[in-house]
């Protein structure tokens, strides 16, 4: 799978489709409007320069989120080196899937994680059942 920036600056290539994309309404992800997919960072290839922003409403924050420096397109996120220095997960990073051909996604698992009530140190709870792309929920 590949994908872009809007203005080609940045792209990404996957080798494989995401399990699931994470609609999550967090005031980050809102307002970044971003689609999330996971994967190990070996799944992922990207090229161009991004540039990153961490939040700065956490201490402690767990991912800088990258975006395309000309056009502002938000492309993926890395974990913060903070993170990683205490947690054992960090081989994992999120890519936008929103820059994805709608089409290549129909199907896959959508899931509405209620970030706005989520702050990491409990499991994750979710607006409403998973649905499937292009069928129940739509990016």
């Amino acid at each position: 799978m590949e994908a872009n920036c809007h203005c080609g600056l940045v792209s990404i290539t996957l080798d494989t489709p995401p399990d699931f994309i994470n609609l999550c309404d967090c005031t980050l992800c809102l307002k970044s409007g971003a689609a999330w997919g996971y994967f190990a960072s070996e799944q992922v290839q990207v090229l161009g320069r991004t540039s990153g922003y961490q939040r700065v409403d956490y201490d402690n924050a767990a991912v800088e989120v990258q975006f395309c420096p000309k056009c502002g397109s938000t492309t993926h996120w890395v974990l913060t080196e903070s993170y990683m220095a205490t947690n054992k997960d960090g081989d994992r990073m999120g890519v936008n899937m929103r820059l994805f051909d709608p089409a290549e996604l129909s199907g896959i698992e959508g899931r509405t994680l209620d970030g706005r009530n989520w702050f990491g140190d409990t499991a994750a709870a979710h607006r409403r059942p998973p649905g499937k792309i292009g069928t129940d929920l739509h990016l």
